[in-house]
């Protein structure tokens, strides 16, 4: 079973970019857990749309 993160420690991780931190914080939910995969696939659909 793969690692769960909070948002917290997410958005405050130095392993995201500036603006892929921004993207977590404004995407994540406070009292849900994340896996890596999760938060990479969230980040890439995010982006999607931006260049």
């Amino acid at each position: 079973m793969s690692s769960k993160f909070s948002k917290a420690s997410l958005v405050t991780s130095k392993g995201f970019k500036p603006i892929e931190r921004d993207i977590l914080a404004l995407k994540l939910e406070e009292d849900k857990t994340y896996s890596k995969d999760e938060v990479t696939k969230i980040i890439k659909e995010t982006k999607g749309g931006l260049r």
